[in-house]
């Protein structure tokens, strides 16, 4: 397998099929009434059972809104009648990571699912060692235009590696000539967005998922023991505020993640939108790159 060691084969393999069985339990939740919350906390919840902990928060995003959303502690809203739900979840075995996103349309928006399903594979048929992942956004952007839709083109998929989420390789959603090829033993979340809308999302102004990003200094004591926490408690993976709920009071929460924004010590993650309000469908499997093509360790 190349760069990967047997035993690294075997960590990416059992965290992709722990996640897959995760994504199965919690398929059926994804229904009107239900509350993104507690979508959110069931798949966090499976995923410690099963000896795992959360790669980064699971992201339950509607509608319009394409990634990053994370319910926050008392998040009322709830899946209504028509809504398209998207639910992408990951998880990690000592760093070693699994990614993996499915669409659930309680409406209209079949044709937008299964689409987007269908990108997904035709994206996976291509993968080998020595092509262009750009040569994997063409497969997805022809898929999706040829079903009347728009790839979301500033949104990618990526390389994984131990403890990095985004290691290196970008993969298109769209056609273009990146110079970067796949290699035996290179691990990637391959990841269409798809849209009824313009094609392109935006950040809003809530974030509710930060990443640690470096030491900083800080006026607040209480700043600095909070980044020395989240240094030693995620390794670097993306977390949510509501993980951090506990330690402090909301408000006193949201000050101090604000000051280390500031500070340059963490990543936040806005929420994306689609720009024209367009529906949003995403689908998502992690697989390793073979000599014959690549296996999916998430299905």
């Amino acid at each position: 397998m190349g760069m990967l060691t047997d035993e690294e084969l075997q960590a990416y393999r059992k965290a992709g099929k722990l996640l897959a069985e995760v994504r199965e339990q919690v398929r059926p939740l994804v229904k009107p009434g239900a509350r993104l919350l507690d979508i959110a906390d069931a798949v966090e919840g499976s995923i410690a059972q099963r000896g795992g902990k959360p790669a980064f928060p699971c992201n339950v995003s509607v509608n319009e809104i394409a990634a990053h959303y994370s319910p926050p502690v008392n998040d009322d809203a709830t899946i209504k009648e028509g809504d398209i739900v998207k639910v992408d979840l990951g998880a990690h075995l000592e760093g070693y990571i699994a990614d993996t996103a499915f669409t659930v349309s309680t409406g209209e928006n079949q044709e937008l699912v299964q689409t987007v399903e269908q990108a997904l594979e035709a994206a996976i048929e291509v993968v080998k060692p020595e092509i262009d992942v750009g040569e994997i956004g063409r497969v997805v952007e022809e898929t999706v235009t040829a079903a009347g839709f728009k790839p979301i083109r500033n949104l990618t998929g990526h390389g994984l590696a131990r403890w990095s989420l985004h290691s290196g390789l970008t993969i298109p959603n769209v056609q273009e000539e990146t110079g970067q090829k796949l290699k035996v033993g290179d691990v990637l979340a391959i990841e269409p967005f798809i849209t009824d809308g313009a094609g392109f999302a935006e950040d809003k102004e809530k974030v509710y998922i930060f990443r640690y990003l470096r030491d900083r200094p800080t006026r607040l004591r209480m700043a600095r023991q909070l980044l020395n926490e989240i240094k030693r408690d995620y390794h670097g993976l993306p977390f949510a505020e509501r993980w951090l709920a506990k330690r402090m009071s909301k408000l006193r929460l949201e000050l101090t993640l604000r000051e280390l924004v500031g500070a340059g010590a963490l990543w936040p993650y806005h929420v994306l939108a689609e720009r024209a309000k367009g529906k949003v469908a995403q689908a998502e499997h992690t697989v390793i790159v073979t000599e014959e093509g690549c296996e999916v360790t998430t299905c």
